[in-house]
């Protein structure tokens, strides 16, 4: 397999994946949705909210805020030997003291690990008015997007390499074709049809279904992957992928073990 990095900036990511196979593509997806471990707000203990919302509904919202997750420093509380998950080895708090009037938003919440904090500092929370106070701990812990939503490091999607094929012996380069495409990637040079992104081509077949000659086909290459990563924030959209493909590492060198132990 090769990897090609095409774009790497902030927490946007495309890369090209060559001489895979789909099962593999769709194994490096899977795994960096489900098996990469970050931090997200696991419990929120409330000490005063008087603000129109219930507790249920401001621990919602928080579970939902992006937390930064450090390369080091943390373990998942299934891999602690604490009882509640509470040790400084699996779990970090971020306190919050609000009063009313105005929006409470996350940068209100103070780590206490400056690694572990909102990805966003102007996330809203709750408004409170004038008199109304909130105060509350939240614990963050490590946790695996196969549990919940509030653990996934971002989103990742691929598709296949676009193939375009332009017959010479049907084509007039009547421009047609470039006309009809919703992406702008066709132009005419020297009376033949060129490709001037082939990255950026959908498969929509707008280009095939305005040509009068039918000399446009369009396909997908089954080898080929273009991968586009875009992270909450937690993690670097780079190590996602890393990490998706150090978790599919392990699982293969146990799988051996587990069938001979059938």
């Amino acid at each position: 397999m090769q990897v090609e990095i095409r774009k790497l900036d902030g927490d946007e990511m495309e890369f090209v994946l060559s001489d895979a196979s789909p099962a593999v593509a769709n194994s490096i997806r899977r795994a960096a949705l489900r098996d990469v471990p970050i931090m997200a707000i696991d419990e929120v203990e409330f000490k005063a909210n008087d603000s129109a919302m219930y507790d249920e509904i401001i621990a919602h919202r928080l579970a939902m805020v992006p937390i930064t997750t450090p390369a080091k420093g943390y373990v998942l509380p299934s891999e602690c030997g604490c009882r509640e998950g509470r040790c400084e080895k699996c779990s970090a708090e971020l306190e919050l003291k609000a009063e009313g009037p105005g929006m409470v938003y996350s940068g209100s919440l103070n780590p206490s690990d400056e690694e572990v904090r909102p990805v966003n500092s102007s996330i809203p929370i709750v408004r409170l008015e004038n008199g109304q106070r909130l105060e509350l701990v939240a614990i963050a812990r490590l946790g695996l997007g196969r549990e919940h939503a509030k653990w996934q490091p971002g989103i990742v999607a691929y598709k296949y390499m676009p193939v375009l094929e332009f017959d010479p012996k049907l084509c007039n380069a009547c421009g047609d074709c470039v006309k009809a495409c919703p992406k702008d990637i066709l132009e005419i040079v020297e009376k033949k049809v060129r490709v001037k992104d082939l990255t950026r081509c959908t498969m929509c077949k707008a280009c095939a279904e305005a040509c009068s000659s039918k000399a446009v086909k369009v396909s997908g290459d089954p080898t080929k992957f273009i991968f586009k990563v875009e992270s909450t924030g937690s993690l670097p959209p780079d190590q996602i992928i890393l990490k998706a493909v150090e978790s599919l590492q392990a699982r293969f060198e146990e799988f051996p073990k587990l069938v001979k132990k059938l």
